[in-house]
């Protein structure tokens, strides 16, 4: 029998390697303030998401916790 032996790679090396290389330029490239800028957004809307959620009137947020209350 026949070892499996691998096959030649239909990729082009040096082509993945410059992609890579590209993308990370691109990546890089990319100013703190924006990143900063961006998660700030982020943030903030799941701030907002969370406090309209939390503040529905008649829903408790932890049924076990109110249930104690009582």
């Amino acid at each position: 029998m026949m070892a499996n032996l691998p096959t030649a790679s239909a990729k082009n090396v040096t082509g993945d390697f410059d992609r890579f290389t590209e993308f990370a330029r691109r990546l890089f490239a990319v100013p703190h303030s924006h990143i900063q800028a961006r998660l700030e957004t982020e943030r903030e809307a799941k701030r907002t998401s969370k406090a309209s959620a939390s503040h529905v009137p008649g829903v408790a947020s932890n049924p076990l916790r109110a249930n104690k209350a009582r």
